[in-house]
């Protein structure tokens, strides 16, 4: 399927597929996105396989951390009941799996390592970092709800999300909030996005998400994800997941990000319902 931009290039669901992997090459990034942004239904259908991606990534992700069953173990091990030239050709039968398991696994090093970096990197990041591209370009209409409403902006959203929200203050650094929206998330989940602009025009979002049980977390860790049309510095705190999103450098994504931590940690209230 084609889809004609009015720059006359080509748009297909194959672009479209490939934003939401982190597969689309960078000089079809613009012409994508742009197309995003004037049709908010394919937005909506790039926000859906995003979701349908994590669950995914998220199936049976629990056994690879489980023991190897004892019945397998107990199978590798020599019977010294049987006779001494079937154990030899039980040994070098194993043997010759090793050595064929090696060669395999040389072999697969770039797909395993390619998939492994897929699935380290949360379902919630790649959500944020597809919403900023679609809505961050926005002129007229870059938030639901602006900062005039901030009083009905943060009880809405926290009464979707089922917690209790709040949004950092980055002015110091030069980031004013713009106001926020309702975003799809995974399994029908909802999620918040809010923007901040500076003075010059240039913007990030902050993503905001109630997490599943099994994707909290007591530590917090600050990493970076990129897709090549934007970065996100993330981390989960508690049952939050946040995803500050931005096509700033590193250096400057991880100051805004660690002054919002910093506030976010002080005011939210983890257990807390709206």
């Amino acid at each position: 399927m084609k889809i004609e931009h009015s720059d006359s290039t080509a748009v297909t669901e194959a672009d479209l597929h490939a934003l939401v992997d982190g597969l689309l090459p960078a000089a079809r990034i613009e012409a994508v996105t742009m197309w995003l942004r004037e049709h908010p239904a394919d937005a909506a259908r790039v926000a859906a396989w995003q979701a349908q991606r994590a669950q995914l990534q998220g199936l049976h992700r629990g056994l690879l951390d489980e023991a190897v069953p004892t019945a397998l173990t107990d199978a590798l091990r020599p019977t010294w009941r049987l006779g001494w030239p079937l154990q030899m050709a039980m040994a070098a039968s194993l043997l010759a799996v090793g050595v064929f398991s090696g060669w395999w696994l040389h072999a697969m090093t770039g797909t395993a390592a390619t998939a492994s970096l897929a699935i380290a990197t949360p379902s919630f990041v790649q959500e944020a970092r597809v919403a900023h591209v679609v809505y961050t370009p926005e002129q007229r209409h870059p938030v639901e709800v602006g900062v005039d409403q901030r009083e009905h902006l943060m009880q809405w959203l926290s009464k979707r999300l089922g917690a209790k929200l709040s949004t950092p203050d980055l002015s110091a650094l030069g980031f004013s909030l713009v106001g926020g929206r309702l975003l799809p998330g995974t399994e029908g989940q909802a999620r918040a996005q809010f923007m901040y602009e500076a003075t010059s025009g240039e913007r990030v979002t902050l993503h905001v998400s109630v997490l599943a049980a099994n994707q909290q977390s007591t530590e917090t860790a600050f990493r970076f994800a990129s897709d090549g049309a934007a970065q996100s510095f993330y981390w989960v705190d508690g049952r939050f997941g946040y995803a500050l999103t931005g096509t700033q450098s590193k250096d400057k994504l991880a100051v805004l990000g660690e002054r919002a931590y910093q506030q976010l940690t002080v005011s939210h209230t983890s257990g807390s319902k709206p």
